[in-house]
């Protein structure tokens, strides 16, 4: 358990260093709550989102690893190994490559960090530099009524132009019969530890996968067994996409602009990696989400010197009588195909 928190109910803004329990060594969270929600933020694990609560109902969207607590870790680390779940970043890459000289980790040079945070009660803006690539990186994490709001930039303060790719990496808690709204039309198998799940580069109609064993709906939810893939989703109709949780008469809205982040990378584990029942739904500027290859394909994004890269992402709670078509309407969202 992460404790004692940062619990800040002034709105005054307060700098805030990177701390840890003297004791456990475990990073002190910065707490933000409003009447809707309360989320937890760790500046000192690459200022990831640990926790995303409805108070209505307690329930915490975001999943953490039971067998790893929040821990800083060297850049060069495997980030599998220290992953203890939550809403993290990834740049320059998703997955661990070498580029123009460089070894770049899995989800990159950020994710590790231990960034500066000024907060206030609803608010929290947490700065930290790249130490590989010469960039400013701002993240700035806001509750406005029922929504998560989260702005990210970079800015190149180096003199080379910098290949990159950007994505969050949200990673949720599911259960059986959880439901993933995606409106889109094309479905790319990058993984798959069975047949059942496709073979790397077929391409199929979201969501439904055939293969040699028959049809396959991606967009459902199975109890834990031995499944794990990740798959990519582009042809998207609008920047959003959903997990819903129909037992419960919840779930949550992701919404992200379609114009930065054209492509969805789902990264499913139903027990088949590592024994984790997780789904991590991530919008990216780039497929595949491997640098160099991303690079390869043209699909990667150039950062000039004294440029920022920009993008900003709104996740929304919802709960019964509240519907995902009442809120998509709202939102003035355009539904599934």
């Amino acid at each position: 358990m992460l404790r004692p928190p940062q619990r800040l109910t002034g709105r005054h803004a307060k700098h805030i260093m990177f701390k840890q329990n003297e004791a456990t060594m475990e990073p002190i969270p910065i707490h933000l709550e409003n009447p809707s929600l309360r989320i937890s933020v760790l500046p000192g694990v690459g200022a990831k989102i640990f926790d995303l609560i409805d108070r209505s109902t307690g329930q915490n969207f975001l999943w953490r690893n039971p067998r790893i607590l929040p821990q800083s870790y060297p850049i060069e680390a495997n980030f599998d190994n220290y992953w203890c779940g939550g809403w993290d970043d990834g740049f320059p890459t998703c997955e661990t490559c070498a580029h123009k000289g460089e070894v770049y980790p899995n989800l990159g040079e950020l994710r590790s960090l231990h960034w500066q945070a000024d907060a206030g009660a609803d608010e929290v803006t947490l700065r930290a530099h790249g130490p590989i690539s010469p960039v400013n990186a701002c993240k700035s994490v806001r509750l406005r009524g029922a929504s998560v709001e989260m702005d990210f930039s970079l800015t190149h303060r180096g003199h080379l132009p910098i290949d990159f790719i950007w994505g969050t990496h949200p990673a949720y808690s599911i259960e059986p019969g959880c439901r993933i709204h995606i409106p889109a039309r094309v479905g790319i198998v990058g993984q798959a530890n069975q047949p059942l799940l496709g073979e790397p580069g077929q391409h199929y109609d979201w969501p439904v996968l055939t293969t040699q064993g028959g049809e396959l709906d991606m967009s459902a939810v199975p109890a834990p067994g031995d499944r794990s893939s990740g798959h990519y989703v582009t042809g998207l109709a609008g920047g959003w996409y959903a997990l819903e949780y129909p037992a419960r008469g919840s779930g949550l809205l992701m919404e992200f602009p379609l114009e930065v982040c054209p492509y969805l990378w789902l990264w499913l584990s139903y027990g088949g990696w590592r024994g984790h029942y997780v789904a991590v739904i991530e919008p990216w500027t780039s497929c595949p989400v491997t640098l160099s290859e991303a690079v390869a394909a043209n699909t990667h994004r150039v950062l000039a010197p004294g440029e920022t890269f920009r993008c900003s992402v709104r996740a929304t709670p919802w709960h019964s009588p509240a519907t995902l078509d009442g809120l998509l309407k709202e939102r003035g969202l355009k539904g599934v195909f």
